[in-house]
């Protein structure tokens, strides 16, 4: 047999001779981090797959949507779960999640908190399936050679009231491709992080926080972070009405246009590669704003 003008045997021979005498910097240049922001309507949810193939999972949306997806994905145990605050839309479906799913260890704050009770069946699957909890200052966790680094916490109260300021906010590193993951940080949490950890905060991609809301970002975030692509998480939601237009502005002036949301485009797609090279990809392909009008999306 001949295919492009090379016999079968002499094809072999070339196969041999990348695997055995191509350097491993220039094989290591088509390796990538998968990350899906998928689309979960008004929510987060953050399906991560290292090259070879483990998972990691931050926040799960609502509802069971994410545990019954899974499978399709071709996920059959999480190495790591991520919860990053404790509002209904992000840790919604995590139970579901541990209750479906091996999960190696979780990272979140579990306080049991009186007169709370969104948490409970998560802190429940975690007691019942004996999932370790990773400590809140474990400080960073390699995962097949992608390192997550757990931002430090300001000061906080194991029970607080604002919960969106009490995210945990997460950095992706591998090799030279860096994202950042920030729940629902707002003013007083970022104001923090810039202060206190500016040096791990400029990163390629930025996992906008509170879901494109303008309370979630600012000239100085944006000048510290020096994002190339922002992604947002946002639903066809009137109540909120998220994305806010000021800050999908900011977004499109910082990464030249180079903003992405699950509103307008559905599940979107980040390949981060060791040399630095990022590649999306969309599910639904339009130029529509992310911005909502008003009246609909």
């Amino acid at each position: 047999m001949y295919h492009l003008g090379v016999p079968m045997p002499n094809r072999i021979f070339l196969v041999f001779i990348l695997i055995f005498f191509v350097q491993p910097s220039v094989l290591g240049a088509f390796q990538s981090v998968r990350v899906q922001i998928i689309d979960v309507g008004q929510g987060d949810c953050i399906l991560i797959r290292t090259p070879n193939v483990k998972w990691v999972l931050i926040d799960a949306g609502t509802n069971s949507q994410i545990a019954n997806g899974l499978p399709s994905w071709g996920v059959a145990k999480i190495a790591l779960a991520v919860v990053s605050h404790r509002h209904s839309d992000h840790l919604g479906g995590m139970d579901n999640v541990l209750n479906s799913i091996p999960v190696d260890q979780f990272l979140g704050i579990t306080e049991d908190c009186p007169n709370r009770s969104s948490d409970d069946d998560v802190r429940d699957a975690i007691a019942e399936k004996e999932v370790p909890v990773l400590p809140l200052d474990t400080g960073s966790i390699v995962i097949d050679r992608v390192k997550f680094t757990i931002m430090p916490l300001p000061p906080r109260h194991d029970c607080p009231e604002d919960e969106n300021n009490n995210s945990i906010v997460i950095r992706l590193d591998f090799g030279e491709f860096s994202m950042l993951f920030t729940g629902d940080a707002e003013i007083d949490e970022r104001g923090w992080l810039i202060e206190h950890h500016s040096d791990l905060l400029d990163v390629d991609v930025l996992k906008a926080s509170h879901h494109g809301s303008d309370n979630g970002t600012s000239d100085e975030w944006l000048s510290e972070i020096t994002p190339t692509h922002v992604v947002i998480s946002a639903g066809v939601h009137r109540k909120y009405r998220h994305p806010h237009m000021n800050a999908v502005q900011d977004y499109s002036n910082a990464t030249n246009n180079h903003v992405y949301c699950t509103n307008r485009h559905g599940t979107i797609r980040v390949d981060g590669y060791r040399n630095g090279n990022i590649l999306v990809s969309k599910q639904r392909d339009n130029n529509k704003s992310c911005v909502y009008d008003g009246t609909h999306y």
